[in-house]
């Protein structure tokens, strides 16, 4: 027969056990109702991995991190759609690629990190805003031919997920447009006017406000930091950032125009995909 004593240390160890087991449960219910995001925070919790991945040989960086990334969308969203995702994402970063090289700059092949996008290392700094949003221009470019390329095949085939496909490439390009550093929005205008970053954060923030990712904290925490190291560098940043009046209209036609045209993309496929 057990003593009180023992008693009172079994309860007191089933109590525990029972509040373990309920941490358990929470913490499984936490990982289905944010779906990918515990993922987001294991990755930042292994930069170091990360930063050794992208030590590798370009093409082996990109083809290990596609597969992992083409894995982890399979298994929350299916297959076809996890391939169709990725694509994007490559195009779009190809055309980063592609344009860097043709300017002279070094830079890695693209690397994928699920739930956050994908990016290209670059091995050296622009050497002026134009470089600069020469580079981030082609992303968004090369993105938006696949959304446009994907909205035709829909014309054709009927195949929904074509449509869709072609929403969330019109969509992640547009928001990748946003005057906000780093995003490809804020390296562009910083051939037109830097000053638009000051545009760029209030909108992510009502965006934020709307419907909260700790993702945009991120991209606006980044965004002030490069505001504040502009004014308190800014009369060393000073040749940087001077860019002759005519490419600064040039750019100024190529962004707006751009978001004008992801803009009326977004709208009809979102239109079509609720018809």
């Amino acid at each position: 027969m057990q003593s009180t004593d023992e008693l009172g240390e079994s309860e007191v160890s089933k109590g525990k056990a029972k509040k373990k087991g309920l941490w358990a449960v929470f913490g499984v219910v936490l990982a289905l109702l944010t779906k990918g995001k515990f993922i987001l925070v294991f990755l930042l919790s292994k930069l170091k991995f990360i930063i050794a991945l992208l030590k590798l040989s370009k093409f082996a960086t990109t083809a290990v991190s596609m597969v992992a990334t083409l894995w982890v969308y399979a298994v929350f969203y299916g297959v076809k759609f996890a391939i169709g995702f990725v694509a994007l994402l490559f195009v779009h970063e190809m055309g980063h690629y592609m344009s860097a090289k043709q300017v002279g700059l070094k830079v890695s092949g693209p690397v994928f990190i699920p739930f956050l996008g994908a990016l290209i290392g670059m091995k050296e700094n622009p050497k002026d805003a134009i470089q600069e949003a020469q580079v981030a221009y082609s992303g968004p470019l090369f993105g938006s031919l696949a959304a446009v390329i994907c909205l035709v095949f829909y014309w054709f085939t009927d195949y929904e997920l074509a449509l869709v496909m072609a929403y969330l490439g019109f969509f992640l390009n547009i928001f990748n447009l946003l005057p906000v550093h780093p995003l490809d929005g804020g390296r562009v205008v910083s051939a037109i006017s830097p000053y638009l970053w000051l545009v760029g954060i209030p909108i992510l923030l009502y965006l934020m406000l709307r419907s909260f990712n700790p993702i945009f904290v991120f991209i606006i925490i980044l965004g002030i930091v490069q505001v504040y190291n502009l004014w308190k560098n800014r009369h060393n940043l000073k040749v940087y950032y001077e860019v002759p009046l005519k490419e600064r209209v040039l750019f100024s036609i190529l962004y707006f125009g751009l978001v004008a045209s992801l803009g009326m993309g977004l709208s009809y496929t979102l239109e079509l995909l609720n018809s």
